[in-house]
């Protein structure tokens, strides 16, 4: 009953002695550089990512099995076919993989969709009595999945995981094919959404048909007290007859059985225990448990399945606020949209845990998935590394956003995408509220009013253990009468902004200054900031901080992101960087972090906000002469950690100042030439103009006259080198597996050249290959797949894969004139 991380393609016969297994064989057509594995066994949750073909664009019948696709692309899971280059046709203008007249323009960063196909033959006859399903965590967007010819069935939702019974149409010889049919067309995504199958794929092999449901075992903290605390199990079965046993039980991780209990197998059984002294998960501690569910028939186990969760209970309420294991907590929070950067939408696991992983550096220990359901792996790095989440189903209802957004699909798959949110991700302990929406569009009509208490319920019915929220950007008061039909008992008559009225806790989406007169309106709403402005990060936590009946605040955004072009970009007019979110514009650039991690000058001053750093200083880059600097709502001054602005000699340059003492000092030089109070209505900064001479400029933070902290920015000579910093010494070598590779541009000292764009060359050799090259330039300036691209800010990036075998990896990156940089990491 064991699984492997994948279907490992080999001309091999693979063979299970299981009794009544199938016979399995790996397909002779898979992709050649694919390293053999061991052999698909009875089980669940089996890689399929392996081994496919890929072609892009329409055609007719190219999902029959005889269809000669030996011309076709061998590609493995995940893949965003959005980022793949393509030469430009005729009247187009690309750079790269983007494209000027993309129809999603600047909202999908002028990434290209359109229609792709995806095939993978595969060895495998049919368990006698048995089941066969294949489950897809996430395609983008409109897909059509066949076996062997047959239609399985449609599904629209780019991000909602989905499954299909492949059974009845297995090949009596055992022979398979499995064809996809992705469809990203017209106007349907206000971000980049990538394109293709872009998550994982697994396959469930089951002997006989009864099993445990997909998404059948619900566990839940029901109280925490000295005795300990109370765990609900809920496992629903299906096809289950007479003489089988389900058996539950709790693993600490040590793995330690802490608890285990049997019950008769039936459709839907209830399990109820205490565990002694729990260790609890929160932000600062994850600890996590295991449930381990099997299905017996006396001694032999027939299915079997493991859900990590954390023993935590969340309280929420105008008094304290939110609890966490009844400690007050505020959310730090930070909105993200679901693409990986360099890799665009291709959701590998480690490239999620970095995600969590940086976030989790930069103080945030909340995240708000915009505007759709994350990725199974993304989950799990929050629920390890202690990052709570706030689950979102839905970016529009009934009333569209864009031409062919979900709205188009909303009536009739609603109810069946969220069932697939709600119950794919209720068991992981990071998930503290669901969103059923973001900004949607007549939602205080009539129509909207039902459809929130439509959803609302359902998702109470789907989880009742946490609360249902939703992002709202307005709040249009309307009285809701008996004779609306959208009337509730006791709701008629009554005047209400009908945007919240079915909510339990209500998000506001920048509306700090409603805040505390919506408390005296409201004082038993429970509020909190779904989104907010970046430059308001100071007032909102001077407000945050002393008011329990705001929980917390996400800041729009944690994360540059593709798509969105230029929302949070600076200009300086005619003659500047062009039109924000005109070509090329490309990237958001609105993120606390920039597009390959590295931290911006928001992040420093959210540092100073949060405490975790008594001063930190910026210079704005000096806009050209004769301009002034503009910046969109959602951006930041482009403001630098740097003191090297040549050709700037003599200018004065504005100098901010983030800090929670009471006094900073300014040094340039060794001299002195100013010094400045902090008052509480300068809300922790302050700003200077210093006529800029090379050498080093010091700021010092003193608090009640003793000094804090301090601060030096130094002038950087010429580029020198080329520097590459692995962020890890040692990595996966399977295809699924990805490793990042940091390179900076150095002067003599090893210090990094500022507001630097250099040409690089890579070079690679050992068992990986490139996944993506290149910069947080918000302009599209190239490939990411190619081995030439230019540094940004004097930094760039590199992304290795594995090839499925281990080996020491070498990378070089050179430049002209530069000394070369050279890295190593083992894959294992």
């Amino acid at each position: 009953m064991s699984s492997i991380s994948d279907i490992r393609p080999d001309r091999r016969q693979m063979l299970l002695t299981t009794a009544g297994a199938a016979v399995l064989f790996a397909s002779p057509l898979a992709a050649p550089a694919a390293k053999a594995g061991p052999a698909l066994a009875l089980g669940r949750g089996q890689g399929f990512d392996l081994g496919w073909k890929f072609r892009r664009g329409e055609g007719e019948g190219l999902e029959a099995p005889g269809l000669d696709d030996s011309g076709w692309r061998a590609v493995d899971l995940p893949h965003d076919w959005s980022l793949d280059d393509l030469p430009p046709e005729a009247g187009q203008t690309r750079i790269g993989p983007f494209d000027k007249a993309a129809v999603g323009g600047r909202d999908t960063g002028f990434a290209v969709g359109g229609d792709g196909w995806y095939r993978k033959r595969f060895r495998l006859a049919a368990p006698a009595g048995g089941r066969v399903e294949v489950l897809f965590e996430g395609v983008y967007m409109a897909s059509d999945v066949w076996l062997n010819g047959h239609h399985l069935g449609a599904h629209p939702n780019g991000y909602t995981p989905f499954a299909y019974d492949l059974t009845p149409y297995l090949s009596a010889d055992g022979d398979n094919l499995i064809a996809v049919r992705v469809q990203n067309r017209g106007q349907n995504s206000r971000w980049y959404s990538g394109s293709g199958i872009y998550r994982h794929v697994w396959l469930d092999v089951h002997a006989e048909p009864a099993r445990i449901a997909r998404w059948g075992v619900g566990v839940a903290t029901r109280r925490i007290t000295d005795a300990g605390a109370a765990i609900e199990v809920d496992t629903r079965l299906e096809d289950v007859g007479p003489g089988l046993t389900l058996v539950s039980r709790v693993k600490d991780e040590t793995g330690r059985t802490v608890w285990q209990a049997e019950a008769p197998a039936q459709g839907e059984v209830r399990q109820a225990t205490t565990l002694a002294a729990p260790r609890l998960w929160s932000p600062e501690t994850p600890s996590l448990y295991t449930l381990e569910t099997e299905l017996r028939r006396d001694a032999t186990v027939i299915d079997r399945n493991a859900t990590p969760f954390g023993v935590r209970v969340v309280t929420f309420d105008t008094t304290r606020g939110m609890t966490l294991n009844d400690k007050p907590i505020k959310l730090r929070g930070g909105c993200i949209h679901h693409d990986n950067g360099l890799l665009g939408a291709a959701a590998f696991d480690a490239a999620e845990v970095r995600k969590v992983e940086l976030l989790k550096a930069r103080g945030f220990n909340a995240l708000r998935p915009s505007h759709n359901p994350y990725s199974p792996a993304f989950l799990r790095a929050c629920d390890r590394l202690g990052m709570m989440v706030i689950g979102e189903a839905f970016d529009a209802w009934r009333a569209p956003k864009l031409p062919q957004d979900y709205s188009v699909h909303f009536e009739d798959h609603w109810r069946s995408d969220l069932a697939a949110m709600v119950l794919s991700a209720r068991n992981h302990p990071s998930v503290i509220m669901w969103s059923i929406g973001n900004e949607i569009p007549a939602r205080n009509l009539p129509t909207g009013v039902e459809a929130q208490w439509l959803l609302a319920n359902e998702v109470h019915r789907l989880d009742p253990t946490r609360p249902v929220t939703a992002a709202i950007n307005d709040f249009p008061g309307r009285l809701v009468t008996a004779s609306d039909k959208t009337a509730r008992p006791g709701r008629a008559g009554v005047p209400d902004e009908a945007s919240a009225v079915f909510l339990d806790v209500a998000g506001y989406n920048y509306k700090l200054r409603k805040y505390e007169a919506d408390h005296q309106r409201f004082p038993d709403r429970i509020i909190y900031g779904s989104e907010s402005f970046p430059k308001d990060v100071f007032a909102i936590w001077e407000l945050t901080d002393r008011s329990p009946w705001l929980l917390g605040d996400f800041v729009w955004t944690a994360m540059d992101y593709l798509g969105e072009a230029g929302i949070g970009g600076v200009s300086y007019g005619a003659g500047g960087m062009g039109a924000l979110g005109a070509w090329p514009w490309v990237v958001s650039d609105c993120g606390d972090i920039d597009l390959i991690g590295a931290q911006k000058a928001a992040s420093l001053a959210r540092d100073v906000a949060w405490g975790l750093s008594p001063l930190e200083i910026g210079v704005q880059k000096p806009p050209p002469q004769g301009k002034k600097e503009i910046v969109r709502p959602w951006g930041w001054s482009d403001e630098r950690r740097s003191w090297t602005w040549p050709g700037s000699e003599g200018r004065p340059l504005a100098v901010r100042v983030y800090t929670v003492g009471d006094r900073v000092e300014l040094r340039l030089n060794g001299k002195t030439i100013e010094s400045r109070p902090v008052t509480a209505a300068d809300l922790k900064q302050v700003e200077f103009k210093v006529p800029y001479a090379p050498g080093t400029l010091e700021v010092v933070a003193f608090l009640g006259g003793a000094e804090i902290a301090r601060r030096k920015l130094s002038t950087v000579g010429a580029p020198a080198a080329v520097r590459l910093t692995p962020e890890r010494k040692t990595g996966g070598a399977g295809r699924g597996d990805v490793a990042y590779v940091g390179i900076e541009v150095v002067d003599a000292q090893g210090r990094v050249t500022p507001d630097l764009m250099k040409p690089l060359q890579l070079s690679i050799s050992g068992p990986a290959e490139l996944a993506g090259f290149g910069s947080a330039n918000p302009l599209a300036v190239g490939s990411f797949r190619s081995t030439s691209a230019q540094t940004w800010d004097g930094r760039a990036q590199a992304i290795l894969r594995g090839q499925g075998r281990a080996g020491r990896v070498r990378i070089e990156a050179r430049g002209e004139g530069l000394k070369a940089g050279v890295a190593t990491l083992r894959l294992a």
